[in-house]
């Protein structure tokens, strides 16, 4: 991953000076780029497919072949796992090109990148959490998008380790008999993640752990 932005970093500076060292005429014509960054793409040549759609996207800043080519650039960072990568280029694609129809796409590839490296429920949920929360953007502001039932499905999936997350921190509480701090991590539990099949768990511990009302 830091290769690939180096690489990135890197090729901005060449492609820059290049550009104000060559002509027009001396430049490959954007389909040619194009075509050839996505052939390797197939490849899985990722550091020469970058190469070549930053050529474009350096270029060409105006055509059409560019936008597209920094969504080729974020779906190959996706598809390698270069995760934050792929994150980078998906929201700079909805920052430059909001009302473009790809940027619900790029919106909801954001919450897969944060999704696909949520952690177990014994670690970290930070990603689980910035996963929901782009999900839930998407659904805000475009109900009726495609992609608005899977993004139900991930924040159900997302929410269900966090939930596990809370009532492993409640047990370990619990196990060390500090039943105050147990007591909050289940009632938290309780009222955060109902409806995900943890309910009857969740009123025997805060039952066995809080006493009475």
């Amino acid at each position: 991953m830091k290769k690939i932005s180096l690489l990135i970093a890197g090729c901005c500076i060449v492609f820059l000076a290049l550009g104000c060292a060559h002509g027009p005429d001396q430049k490959k014509p954007p389909e040619d780029l194009f075509a050839e960054a996505t052939k390797y793409a197939s490849k899985g040549r990722v550091e020469r497919a970058t190469e070549l759609f930053l050529q474009l996207r350096t270029y060409y800043p105006g055509h059409t072949l560019a936008r597209e080519a920094l969504l080729a650039m974020a779906d190959l960072s996706f598809e390698h796992a270069e995760y934050d990568v792929a994150l980078s280029n998906y929201r700079e694609f909805r920052l430059l090109y909001p009302t473009d129809p790809q940027a619900v796409y790029s919106l909801f590839r954001m919450g897969m990148c944060h999704f696909n490296q949520k952690a177990t429920f014994d670690r970290d949920q930070t990603e689980a959490l910035r996963a929901i929360y782009a999900f839930q953007d998407l659904l805000d502001h475009h109900p009726d998008s495609p992609y608005a039932e899977e993004a139900h499905t991930h924040i159900r999936e997302a929410r269900i380790v966090m939930a596990q997350n809370t009532l492993y921190i409640g047990k370990f509480y619990l196990k060390k008999k500090n039943t105050l701090a147990a007591c909050r991590r289940f009632r938290e539990a309780q009222r955060l993640y109902s409806g995900l099949g943890f309910d009857e768990e969740i009123d025997n511990l805060i039952a066995r752990t809080c006493g009475p009302d």
